[in-house]
């Protein structure tokens, strides 16, 4: 249906802005990690923490992840492939969401933690990278909602134009 792939271009412009964003974020962690310890293979007894054990470079993957899926699907819809994708989405939702929960105890002392899981430490919540990647995450998953329940409506399982 066209409404199913009007939903699929929708959802692909939220994950490439998403995807833009976060590894915008992410590039300059890189950079300022190796200008300041001259590798990438320091994890322990750094002030600037490892961009690899942060969860920004896990959710950068999962947007490059999902923009992929979500170009192939609108490039060749399927329902299977559309309830996929909504599950990831939901998945990239709850593990962003929990980063920010995360990062507001450790923010407002309701925890002491000496594990970091944020790239942006002593940031308010709502101004981390975390929090913008999960509206964006968020955004496409109810697009996602909306792109499986105009895909059911499809008998043959496939989605026609």
């Amino acid at each position: 249906m066209a409404t199913t792939k009007k939903l699929l271009a929708l959802q692909s412009v939220i994950l490439f802005a998403g995807t833009v964003f976060a590894w915008s974020k992410l590039i300059p962690q890189f950079v300022d990690f190796y200008a300041l310890y001259g590798t990438f293979f320091r994890v322990s007894d750094c002030i600037v923490p490892n961009p690899f054990v942060t969860a920004c470079f896990y959710g950068s993957a999962a947007f490059l992840v999902a923009l992929y899926a979500s170009v192939r699907l609108y490039q060749n819809p399927n329902v299977k492939g559309v309830r996929n994708l909504r599950n990831f989405l939901v998945f990239c939702v709850t593990f962003a969401g929990s980063v920010v929960l995360s990062e507001a105890a450790t923010y407002y002392h309701w925890i002491s933690s000496s594990i970091s899981v944020t790239c942006s430490p002593g940031i308010a919540p709502i101004y981390t990278p975390c929090f913008t990647g999960m509206l964006c995450f968020l955004a496409a998953a109810v697009v996602a909602f909306f792109a499986v329940r105009a895909s059911s409506e499809s008998v043959s399982g496939t989605i026609a134009e």
